[in-house]
């Protein structure tokens, strides 16, 4: 397919919105706030010159930056937690619209996703792609790399994850 200069953004907007947010929800566990995310991703296509592109490359596009967009506001998040427990403030979220949600435990997903942000972008992102369900080539072509390349960065992001986890759960 070609690129996305000709197709009217609202088709753009049907064909990626789901997925975006899907990928986002991962990130931040939340709803509204991935609903928000995929927005933005979606925005920033109306005036980046990616737009020219082909649906591949733009599939790619949008998938790194709402993760970097999610992750970003997974951050500013950890800050305003440490930042309320430094002047005594409680934050206090609701875990989620879904009855099922609140079922999981959330304190570890807290974990998952606070683990995650410590990690190296690439790493994060990698994880994250390949456990939202996206192949070698697809998470390769997000990140700019090499198809063989995947494995490696996937294992090592398995290692840091796993060592970074138990070290913030000691």
């Amino acid at each position: 397919m070609g690129p996305l200069a000709d197709v009217p953004f609202a088709e753009v907007f049907r064909r990626h919105y789901p997925r975006l947010v899907g990928l986002a929800r991962r990130v931040l566990g939340d709803a509204k706030e991935a609903e928000d995310a995929a927005q933005e991703a979606l925005l920033a296509l109306r005036v980046d010159p990616v737009a020219q592109r082909s649906e591949a490359d733009i599939a790619a596009w949008l998938s790194r930056v709402v993760i970097n967009g999610s992750l970003n506001r997974l951050r500013a998040r950890r800050r305003a937690d440490v930042l309320a427990q430094v002047v005594g403030a409680r934050d206090v979220r609701p875990l989620g619209d879904e009855p099922a949600e609140a079922a999981v435990d959330a304190d570890e997903r807290q974990r998952v996703r606070a683990t995650l942000a410590v990690l190296p972008e690439r790493q994060a992102t990698a994880l994250l792609l390949r456990h939202a369900g996206y192949s070698y080539h697809e998470i390769a072509t997000t990140l700019g790399v090499a198809d063989g390349s995947v494995g490696v960065l996937l294992a090592r992001g398995e290692r840091a994850f796993r060592r970074a986890h138990e070290e913030m759960n000691q």
